[in-house]
């Protein structure tokens, strides 16, 4: 082997041995396992519904009043359901008025049945679950919720009352929003 062809062999195994010692520095292999418990995954319907026929866009006229004055109050039952096949945890989520200017506050309470709701009078067996403004009620206060078995339900007593200083021909319209999860 002549002088040339050594030098070049050697030159090549030079620049061949510093890429690989280049690359083997550069590169790197990470590796991490971690072992977690075995959870449990639950699935099922979810279903929140009102009233009597189970509606989830639920008209509740029953608490509508006319021509009530100052310290005046509407009161009416609202059947909650779980409709589906989970465990149903709800709340009121919020209350809200189309004109804020009428003053209102809200009482919620859970009885036994509708007949535990009257139109007039207080309510027989309650569990008081709210009792402040109209506008932003919740019942119960987040993060607490009310548990319901599937195919199950409660009743919901909630009584509307116009404050003292009400303004004189003023009226309003209220939309209760409610949310629902499982487990």
């Amino acid at each position: 082997m002549s002088n040339k062809t050594r030098w070049v062999v050697l030159v090549g195994a030079a620049v061949a041995g510093v890429a690989l010692l280049s690359g083997q520095q550069t590169g790197a292999l990470w590796s991490k396992s971690e072992t977690l418990d075995a959870g449990t995954i639950h699935s099922g319907v979810l279903d929140l519904s009102v009233g009597q026929g189970g509606a989830t866009d639920y008209p509740f006229t029953a608490l509508a009043g006319a021509n009530m004055g100052p310290g005046g109050y509407a009161q009416a039952p609202v059947p909650i359901h779980n409709s589906g096949d989970v465990l149903m945890k709800y709340r009121l989520q919020n209350a809200a008025q189309s004109s804020a200017a009428m003053p209102m506050t809200l009482t919620v309470s859970a009885v036994a049945s509708e007949a535990a709701c009257p139109a007039q009078g207080d309510p027989t067996g309650a569990t008081e679950l709210y009792n402040g403004p109209m506008i932003g009620a919740q019942a119960p206060a987040a993060p607490q919720w009310r548990s319901v078995e599937p195919g199950a339900g409660e009743v919901l007593c909630m009584r509307a009352t116009i404050g003292a200083d009400a303004p004189h021909s003023t009226s309003t319209s209220v939309t209760f929003t409610f949310a629902a999860e499982s487990r």
